[in-house]
């Protein structure tokens, strides 16, 4: 598995994204770019299913796969993969070499996190065996870890290798008197394409010591979000906050269903079919803006005013595989429109800026349904309202179940805050030899060879 980078101690790695905007000529550029990482991760997956096949045939292992292994191999064959079928031209001295670098490297990392994933040692569901990339499927993107990589002090313009000078749509003036003071370098530069936009993801090591403090170092709250609400926040007695839910994609609804409908009639592939998928595409991004604007907004205020803050450990992926259920496709659509787990993700990196501490309860602590005045806990189903059967007390949902969050935490309830590891995986650890995908028993030590996907 290739290396991660680590930052040195007082620096933390941080990501800025920046839309730009190309030339023609760069975005030629960028599009044969796009091309060439996914040829090298099916290039590299395609070795890697090699070796396993000949192992599956002769019983000979052979090395595991490795970044640096299958860039040698890539380096040494280049000129017989990149060759115009048409044309027969060779075309691979067209593309910087980091690009090809980072498609080997997206493959190995595929394979690896497929196999922790089958034994146990990495959280999450279950992944499945990486797949080949394919045009219009695969989220065009390529990264840049070397080479000219700079932010020019227009503050208006971002080098990069191969592409020379782009034009960003926004202001650098942020990252660039950071990275010109020596108070941060740049790591790497992703670019990507978000609806009809090419963005630059400008990944950062800062230097950021810590801020001087919260607010409110002693104030304890908990955090409930929800679909009616972005989120409730309240004490071990009272809200002190509702948040509400901007519902980005609800309220596009109507027009995101026209455009459906219209895309619909059109002939796949004519001038008018393109024009209105562009118009879908970039109405998904104004949504995914919005619910993004909001959240930050939310996270930043609370890291910054609070000292103790306790969020529910939501298995949110979970709820949105619900099905048979009446109502459960309008469920599911509201709860991706509200992005529940979007503002824990924020809250853990954003506490350690601002000198907060961040407590994640049980995924099983009963918060909703648990009476504040009582303790008593009942099902309550979807219901915003409920009574309470012991002590005939009426609750709002989210108000309770914020309260009961903040109460725990001052009781120790919850517990100390989570640590991520391997010690916090979701679902049961698969026994040594146990047959977890079609092709054969998993491999008790999967990291010695490519035998362990046998």
């Amino acid at each position: 598995m290739p290396r991660r980078f680590a930052p040195p101690d007082g620096w933390v790695v941080q990501g800025f994204s920046f839309a730009i905007d190309p030339t023609d000529e760069q975005l030629a550029i960028i599009a044969r770019f796009f091309g060439a990482r996914r040829k090298a991760y099916n290039w590299a997956l395609e070795q890697i299913k090699a070796g396993i096949d000949a192992y599956h045939a002769t019983g000979v292992e052979s090395k595991r796969p490795s970044l640096y292994g299958l860039r040698k191999r890539w380096n040494a064959d280049k000129s017989a993969i990149c060759v115009n079928t048409e044309t027969g031209e060779v075309w691979w001295p067209e593309v910087s070499k980091e690009v090809f670098a980072n498609g080997i490297r997206g493959a190995v990392e595929a394979y690896w996190r497929w196999q922790g994933s089958r034994s146990g040692t990495i959280a999450g569901r279950r992944v499945g065996f990486p797949r080949y990339k394919k045009r219009g499927k695969d989220r065009d993107r390529c990264s840049f870890t070397t080479g000219a990589m700079r932010l020019e002090h227009d503050r208006r313009h971002l080098t990069l290798p191969r592409l020379g000078t782009l034009r960003t749509h926004e202001n650098t003036r942020k990252i660039e008197r950071l990275v010109t003071t020596g108070r941060a370098r740049i790591v790497s530069v992703t670019l990507s394409r978000r609806g009809m936009r090419i963005v630059a993801a400008v990944k950062l090591a800062v230097s950021r010591p810590q801020q001087p403090g919260v607010a409110e170092p002693s104030s304890v709250v908990g955090v409930d979000v929800g679909v009616r609400r972005l989120a409730t926040v309240a004490t071990a007695t009272q809200v002190i906050a509702v948040v509400d839910n901007p519902k980005a994609l609800e309220r596009r609804l109507t027009e995101l269903r026209g455009l459906d409908r219209q895309r619909s009639r059109r002939t796949p592939g004519s001038s008018r079919y393109r024009e209105t998928a562009k118009k879908l595409t970039r109405l998904h991004a104004q949504v995914a803006a919005v619910r993004q604007h909001a959240i930050h907004n939310l996270t930043a205020r609370l890291a910054k005013t609070h000292g103790v803050i306790v969020v529910e450990g939501l298995d949110a992926a979970g709820m949105l595989r619900q099905k048979g259920l009446p109502g459960a496709r309008a469920r599911r659509r509201g709860l991706s429109d509200a992005a529940l787990g979007e503002a824990r993700r924020q809250l853990r990196y954003k506490c350690a800026w601002y000198g907060s501490t961040l407590v994640e309860a049980d995924r099983f602590f009963p918060s909703s349904k648990t009476c504040q005045l009582c303790g008593h806990v009942q099902d309550i189903g979807w219901s915003e309202h409920w009574s309470c059967e012991a002590c005939k007390a009426e609750h709002q949902r989210d108000d309770n179940a914020a309260i009961n969050l903040a109460r725990a935490a001052s009781l120790g309830a919850v517990g100390a805050p989570v640590k991520r590891g391997a010690e916090h995986k979701t679902g049961p650890r698969p026994a040594a030899g146990e047959d977890t995908r079609k092709g054969g028993p998993a491999s008790a030590e999967p990291n010695n060879s490519v035998r362990s996907a046998a």
